[in-house]
């Protein structure tokens, strides 16, 4: 439906380049004018998940939004305050007659954007939702006679490798309004960092659509042999997920590249279906968030001081240890070290997988509420989609199977900088050798085997 006036809202869509929502809505409206709103809920201290790194990558990559939309001829208006008041003064001082976004899919979202259609309704207001963020919208791949969502990765792989994609629009954005209306609730991006970031200076990736597209053309010639080389802890990595999860690249800009590049079953788009498939999971089944899909009975342990050597690095077990140290200096953790801490947290120190997920989600830059949660529950073997609870990541061999030479513990864990590899790898009994008496580095806080036994019985009762 075609409007004067009208207003599109970004969330998690940060650029103007295959922005279906905002392509869309330029085309409909005489006037777009174009908004991103920082709220209370999300940037508040109030917020438990809140990651100060991906806020700082956030408000990077509206500068650098920000600077697109003037090259063009519009104006990025920035907002402070709940989404609604924002919309209502734009209703009574701009006039408009018509409300844009692109749909997502989170519990918080959901309900957000419910509201909005909601209130749009009441006020007579056109709003106008549109699918952008996923190769395929949650809630619309099913099994069977169609009644039902895939419960497990690998059928729903099958279901979706060889669907339609659709390419990535090229069509421009068209009739932005050129300046901001002035409401109480306006905030400029300098005081946005001032008031929600305290700058992290040694964040490994920085936001931006034009960080993103550089990333995404070097990852190219990185990632040919990427199913051989992935599990290694040493930079075999795209370091694109920020960028998608914060849209300043779309899902379908990433799919036909590496298509193009390396075919359609090259392990990276089955990465991109993974995040499609946690993102499914979540919206088909919101309690997923905070509860246990499975495994309800299990009782964790509730260790405080094993919870903080965990958070902080110093378990006394190097790979563990290593991915932590990373985590909170960069904001970014290599996947397999992400897996293997989270197996460490619940399966050898016991403890609640949800205490682990709520610290990744502050740490990380590149947070994304379904993969998160979704690979927390699976690796507790909790979740909709889970490992069998049996199945571990013993912490003493991923050392030795991917990073062999300890390029990476040597790294984060410079106590250990002098140590052969082979004690590296088997610290747990290295240790206690008195040639490393002055080695000032833990010494592993459990033993392995032991919590291996509990935690059989654990899951067993």
């Amino acid at each position: 439906m075609s409007t004067e006036k009208g207003l599109f809202i970004f969330h998690r869509d940060l650029r103007i380049i295959d922005n279906i929502g905002l392509i869309n809505a330029s085309h409909k409206c005489k006037e777009l004018y174009v908004c991103f709103i920082f709220t209370p809920d999300q940037v508040g201290k109030n917020n438990s998940y809140r990651s100060q790194n991906a806020i700082q990558f956030m408000i990077e990559s509206l500068e650098d939004l920000s600077k697109e939309i003037a090259k063009i001829g519009g104006y990025l208006c920035i907002y402070y305050g709940k989404q609604l008041k924002i919309i209502e003064h734009f209703i009574n001082k701009v006039g408009i007659s018509s409300v844009h976004f692109n749909r997502d899919y989170t519990p918080y979202a959901i309900e957000r954007d419910n509201e909005t259609v909601n209130y749009c309704k009441k006020r007579n207001i056109v709003c106008e939702t549109y699918a952008d963020y996923y190769l395929h919208e949650p809630g619309t791949i099913k099994s069977g006679a169609g009644k039902n969502i895939y419960k497990k990765f690998t059928p729903f792989y099958e279901a979706t490798i060889d669907l339609k994609v659709e390419q990535p629009m090229r069509t421009y954005v068209k009739n932005l309004g050129k300046t901001q209306p002035s409401i109480s609730s306006e905030i400029t991006l300098e005081k946005a960092a001032e008031l929600f970031v305290k700058a992290n200076t040694n964040i490994l990736v920085h936001g931006g659509r034009a960080n993103g597209l550089k990333r995404l053309n070097e990852s190219l010639p990185e990632q040919k042999h990427y199913d051989k080389t992935r599990d290694y802890f040493i930079n075999n990595t795209s370091f694109l997920s920020a960028y998608l999860k914060f849209g300043c690249i779309s899902i379908r800009e990433v799919y036909y590249a590496y298509k193009e590049h390396f075919g359609v079953k090259h392990g990276l788009i089955r990465e991109l279906l993974w995040r499609d498939f946690f993102a499914h999971i979540l919206y088909e089944y919101p309690e997923t968030m905070t509860k246990s899909y499975n495994n309800q009975h299990v009782k964790w342990s509730r260790s405080k001081s094993h919870f903080e050597r965990w958070c902080d690095g110093e378990t006394g077990f190097p790979t563990i240890d290593a991915g932590m140290r990373q985590l909170n200096a960069t904001g970014y953790m290599h996947n397999r070290l992400r897996m293997a801490t989270a197996n460490f947290l619940t399966k050898t120190l016991l403890i609640d997988w949800r205490e682990g997920a709520k610290y990744f989600a502050q740490k990380l830059t590149d947070y994304d509420v379904a993969s998160n949660q979704g690979n927390w529950q699976s690796v507790a073997s909790t979740g909709v989609y889970g490992t069998p609870y049996f199945r571990d990541m013993n912490p003493w061999l991923q050392s030795k199977n991917f990073d062999k030479n300890c390029e990476f513990i040597k790294k984060w864990i410079p106590e250990l900088a002098e140590l052969e590899p082979r004690d590296i790898h088997n610290w747990h009994t290295a240790h206690k050798d008195p040639k490393y008496k002055g080695v000032k580095y833990y010494k592993p806080m459990v033993d392995y085997n032991d919590q291996k036994e509990k935690m059989l019985e654990m899951y067993q009762k």
